[in-house]
C-alpha cells in the first residue's frame, strides 16, 4: 500500500502568518474571547496583499492563535472583499451582554484604531467616533457584525462581506431567490449559459444583484448575468428561466421599494432611516426578521410572462447560450411591455422542507464523509494521514444548502478528521447555487504516470496538452449527499477510486462520466495541483471550472493594477464589452461588482480591435474621482497568447501570473488601451453605464471614441495641465509594455491625455511565490513575540513513503 505522511523541518514562518497570529493574540489580550467564544472576526485578508504577496498565511495564522473559537465552518471568520491594493485590516467583535465590543487594527498594525462598541444600541456620538476611527469601513464592519449577532446564516454572511456589507439590497436578494423558488423553481430542461438555472438581467447599483451573482451562482462569466442601466430603478431585476426542451422561457421581474419599506418600518418603531448611519442597523434588523418570517413581504412581482422566445432572450440577454449573438439590451421595460406573444405566467406554491439539523449534527456530515472517503482510499491501498498537502477536497458545501440549512459547518467536520481547510488550499468550496446538490471529491496528488502515458496526448477541460512527469497522477473518490438516501458513491464497475489527473482518458476513460461536475471537479484539482497562488484559485473557484476563457482575467488585472492604479478618492469601475468568462475573474481581482454599481455588462457582439490585429475590445475600465466627480476611461483590448503543439496553456496563464516566463509559447498575448485616454464628466460616466442610450452611435465605446481630447485642467480650470508623460505607465499617455508587471507606475489623477496608445505584452507578473506556513508546535497564548520560539514553526512538506517501515518512522503529520 501506499502511505502519505508529512516530514515536520522547522523553517521561519512567513511574516503573514506571525502577522496573523499576533493580531489574533493581541486581540485576544483585549477582549478574551477564547474563553467566551462568542467571537467575529472581518478582515481584508485573501483579497488585500501583504507585502506584495498574497495574504491566505494570515489567515491560517488568525485559526491557529484562535485555537478553534474562529473556523470557517462557524462562519466568524468573515473574508471583506477588498482588492490587492487595499490595506490589511482586522476587526474582531465580541458579545457583551446586549453589547457588541469591537477592536479595530488598521494596515497590519499591533496597536487598534479603535476599542468599544459597534452595536446598533450605541449613541449618535459614539457613532461619529466610531465613524471618525474607521472612516469608509465604519458601516461595513457595523451592518455584517450586527448580522452575525442577530443570527444571520453564515452563507449570507459571506455574501454580504463579498458585497461589502449588509443592507436592504442584500436582505431583499435573497427574499427574491425564496420567492422566485416557491412560485417559479427551475424545472426539468431549464438550462441557460453554462448549465445555469436563471439568467438574471439586472440593473447595476442595487445591493440585490450580488446576491444572485453569488447565491445563484449567476456569474457574468457564465453569461447568466447582463446588466447595465436600462431602467431608473436599480432595485429591479429580471429572471429568465430558459426551457431548453420546449424553447421557450419564463420571465419574472421583481422589485424592491426601499421608500415604502422604510415608512412601514417608521410606522412600526417610529425612527427614519438614514443610509449608512446607527439608525440602518436597526432598520436592518427589522427587515432581516422579515426575511425570516416572510420574504415575500419585502418584494414585489411586477411581471410574469410566458411564451418567451429565443429571439427575445437575445434581444435581452445577447443570447441564450455562451455564444454572443446580438448586442445585449438589457432590462429594457419598453420592448418587454410591447410583445404581443407573451402571456402571463401561472404561478406554482411550491413548498419546501425547512431543516434544523444542529452545529454539531451538520459538522458530523463532513466528519462521516471525510471517513467514508478515508475508508475507501485504504481498500485501494492508499493510506491518508491527517493534515496532508497532497490530499484536495472539492465540495459545493457552504454554497448548497441542505433543506434550507446553510452548510458550512460541513467544512469544520472535514477539518477535524483531515485538517484540511481553505487558508491552506485543501479544502476549497466550488462556487454552486444554494438548491445545488451537496456533493465531495477527495483527491489525493500521487507521483507521474507512468513511461507508456508520459508524452502522449492528454489534458482536461478545453486544455491539450502533451502529458509531462510534471502532471500528477490524482486518485479521486467523489460522494454524493442525500437528505433521505444518505452518501451515494459515485461509482461504476471502474471505480470507486479514480485518477483525473492529465492522463486519465488512458486510465479509467469511464470517469468522465461518473462523476458529477466533471469538468470543475477535473479542471480545478489539476490547476491545483500546478500550485496556482491564492488569489488565482479564487477565480476558479468563483467561476466554477478552469478554462482558458477565464485565463485573460488575472492577464488583464494585472495591466490594469500596473498602468492605471488607484489613487486616493478613486475607485474602478468596470464595464464589459465581450461577456464571457474573464469577468469572473475580474470581479474578484478588481473588487467590483454589479451590487456595488461598478460592474456593467452591455455584452457588445461587435468587439474587433481595430489596433492590436486578431485583438478584441474586452471592456471599458473606468478610473473615477469620487471627490472630484470626474473619471478616465480606458478602453481595454486583449489578444491572447499562442502556443507550440503539446504545450500546457494553463501551465504557461500560471507562470505568468507568477512572474516566471513560461515554456512552449508561440506568441505573446497582448493588452492595451485600445484608444486615447479620456476624462470624463458625471453625465458622460452616466451616458457610458447605460449603454450609450440616445447617443448617435448607441453604443458606449464608440460614444468614448467621440469624446473631445482634454486635460484636467479643462474639467477644473484650478488643477493646471500636466503633459502626458511617455513611457510612464498610470499616467494618461504614456506607452508602455507589460504584461504580468512593469517596474514602477506613477498613480497620479492629474495628466495630460495624449494620443499615445499604451500597449502591454506578455512579461512578468507579480511573485507569489511566499513559503507555506503550518506550524508543527502549539504556541503558548501567552508567549510574547520578540525572542520567542513560537515564530519557529514547522512548514509542512508533503513526502509520499512506500513501506510500512518508513512510514512508522515518520508518522504522525504536522502538529498544530
Amino acid at each position: 500500500p501506499k502511505y502519505y505522511a508529512h516530514l515536520q523541518i522547522t523553517l521561519q514562518a512567513t511574516e503573514a502568518y506571525k502577522t496573523g497570529r499576533e493580531i489574533t493574540q493581541k486581540a485576544d489580550q483585549i477582549l478574551n474571547f477564547t474563553k467566551t467564544g462568542q467571537i467575529l472576526v472581518i478582515t481584508t485578508a485573501g483579497s488585500a496583499y501583504y507585502k506584495n504577496n498574497t495574504s491566505e498565511d494570515v489567515l491560517e495564522g488568525i485559526l491557529n492563535q484562535a485555537n478553534g473559537t474562529i473556523s470557517f465552518g462557524k462562519g466568524n471568520l468573515l473574508l471583506l472583499r477588498k482588492t490587492r491594493l487595499d490595506t490589511l485590516d482586522f476587526a474582531f467583535i465580541t458579545k457583551k451582554g446586549n453589547d457588541l465590543i469591537l477592536a479595530y487594527f488598521k494596515n497590519a498594525s499591533l496597536t487598534p484604531t479603535y476599542i468599544g462598541t459597534i452595536s446598533q444600541n450605541m449613541t449618535q456620538t459614539q457613532w461619529n467616533n466610531l465613524t471618525q476611527k474607521l472612516g469608509n469601513d465604519t458601516f461595513p464592519i457595523a451592518s455584517l457584525a450586527n448580522a452575525w449577532a442577530l443570527g444571520l446564516p453564515a452563507d449570507i454572511l459571506r455574501e454580504a462581506a463579498f458585497h461589502g456589507h449588509v443592507c436592504l439590497g442584500t436582505i431583499s436578494g435573497y427574499a427574491m431567490i425564496e420567492t422566485l423558488l416557491k412560485y417559479y423553481p427551475p424545472s426539468t430542461g431549464t438550462g441557460g449559459a453554462e448549465s445555469t438555472s436563471y439568467i438574471v438581467i439586472g440593473v447595476p447599483g442595487g445591493s440585490d444583484d450580488d446576491v444572485f451573482v453569488y447565491a445563484m451562482d449567476a456569474t457574468p462569466g457564465k453569461r447568466a448575468y447582463i446588466g447595465y442601466n436600462t431602467t431608473d430603478d436599480p432595485n429591479m431585476v429580471g429572471f429568465i428561466r430558459w426551457n431548453s426542451n420546449t424553447q421557450r422561457g419564463t420571465l419574472i421581474i421583481m422589485t424592491y421599494n426601499w421608500t415604502e419599506l422604510t415608512e412601514q418600518f417608521k410606522r412600526e418603531t417610529n425612527a427614519t432611516v438614514e443610509e449608512d448611519t446607527v439608525t440602518e442597523l436597526k432598520f436592518n434588523a427589522w427587515a432581516v426578521q422579515k426575511l425570516i418570517t416572510n420574504p415575500e413581504s419585502l418584494v414585489k412581482i411586477l411581471y410574469a410572462f410566458d411564451n418567451l422566445t429565443e429571439e427575445q432572450v437575445n434581444y435581452l440577454a445577447g443570447g441564450v447560450g455562451s455564444t454572443t449573438v446580438q448586442d445585449a439590451h438589457g432590462l429594457d421595460m419598453e420592448y418587454i411591455l410591447s410583445q404581443s406573444n407573451l402571456v402571463n405566467a401561472t404561478p406554482e406554491n411550491k413548498t419546501y422542507t425547512k431543516g434544523n439539523l444542529t452545529y454539531d449534527q451538520l459538522k458530523g456530515i463532513g466528519i462521516e464523509a471525510a471517513n467514508i472517503a478515508k475508508e475507501l482510499l485504504k481498500q485501494a491501498g492508499i493510506q491518508v494521514e491527517k493534515d496532508s498537502l497532497e490530499l484536495l477536497v472539492l465540495t459545493s458545501a457552504g454554497y448548497a444548502r441542505l433543506n434550507d440549512q446553510d452548510t458550512s459547518p460541513i467544512w469544520d467536520g472535514i477539518y477535524e478528521m483531515l485538517g484540511s481547510r481553505l487558508s491552506r488550499k485543501t479544502l476549497l468550496p466550488v462556487h454552486s447555487a444554494l438548491w445545488s446538490q451537496l456533493w465531495f471529491t477527495f483527491i489525493l496528488k500521487d507521483g507521474s504516470y507512468a513511461t507508456n502515458i508520459i508524452g502522449k496526448p492528454g489534458g482536461f477541460g478545453k486544455f491539450s496538452f502533451n502529458i509531462t512527469e510534471e502532471d500528477k497522477i490524482l486518485y479521486a473518490v467523489q460522494l454524493i449527499y442525500d437528505p433521505i438516501r444518505g452518501f451515494i458513491i459515485s461509482n461504476d464497475t471502474k471505480g470507486p477510486i479514480y485518477d483525473i489527473g492529465a492522463g486519465w482518458n488512458y486510465t479509467n476513460p469511464t470517469v468522465s462520466r461518473v462523476f458529477k461536475n466533471w469538468n470543475g471537479i477535473v479542471t480545478i484539482a489539476n490547476a491545483w495541483s500546478y500550485d496556482p497562488p491564492f488569489d488565482m484559485l479564487m477565480v476558479y473557484l468563483f467561476h466554477n471550472h478552469v478554462c482558458p476563457g477565464v485565463s485573460p482575467s488575472y492577464l488583464i488585472a494585472d495591466y490594469i493594477y500596473e498602468n492605471y492604479p488607484r489613487g486616493e478618492n478613486e475607485k474602478y469601475i468596470y464595464v464589459t464589452t465581450t461577456d464571457y468568462c474573464k469577468d469572473d475573474g475580474l470581479l474578484l481581482l478588481l473588487g467590483v461588482s454589479p451590487g456595488q454599481g461598478t460592474y456593467y455588462n452591455q455584452r457588445l457582439l461587435n468587439t474587433i480591435s481595430s489596433s492590436i490585429e486578431g485583438g478584441q475590445i474586452e471592456g471599458i475600465l473606468i478610473i473615477w474621482n469620487e471627490k472630484l466627480n470626474i473619471g478616465k476611461a480606458v478602453i481595454i483590448t486583449y489578444k491572447g497568447p499562442s502556443f507550440n503543439t503539446g504545450a500546457n496553456g494553463l501551465r504557461a496563464y500560471i507562470d505568468w501570473y507568477k512572474g516566471k516566463e513560461p515554456t512552449g509559447v508561440r506568441s505573446q498575448y497582448i493588452v492595451a488601451n485600445e484608444a486615447q485616454v479620456k476624462y470624463i464628466t458625471k453625465d458622460e460616466l452616466n451616458s457610458i453605464l447605460s449603454g450609450a442610450a440616445g447617443s448617435p452611435s448607441g453604443n458606449a465605446i464608440q460614444y468614448i471614441r467621440g469624446l473631445p481630447d482634454r486635460q484636467l485642467s479643462d474639467l477644473i480650470p484650478s488643477v493646471p495641465g500636466t503633459p502626458g508623460v511617455p513611457g510612464v505607465p498610470g499616467v494618461p499617455g504614456g506607452s508602455s509594455i507589460s504584461g504580468g508587471v512593469s517596474p514602477g507606475f506613477v498613480g497620479s489623477f492629474v495628466g495630460a491625455v495624449s494620443g499615445a496608445t499604451s500597449v502591454s505584452a506578455a512579461a512578468s507578473g507579480p511573485g507569489s511565490g511566499q513559503g507555506k506556513a503550518y506550524e508543527v508546535t502549539r504556541a503558548s497564548p501567552g508567549t510574547k513575540s520578540a525572542g520567542a520560539g513560537w515564530y519557529i514553526y514547522g512548514v509542512i512538506g508533503g513526502i509520499i513513503l512506500v513501506g510500512l517501515a518508513i512510514f512508522g518512522f515518520l508518522k504522525g503529520g504536522f502538529k498544530v
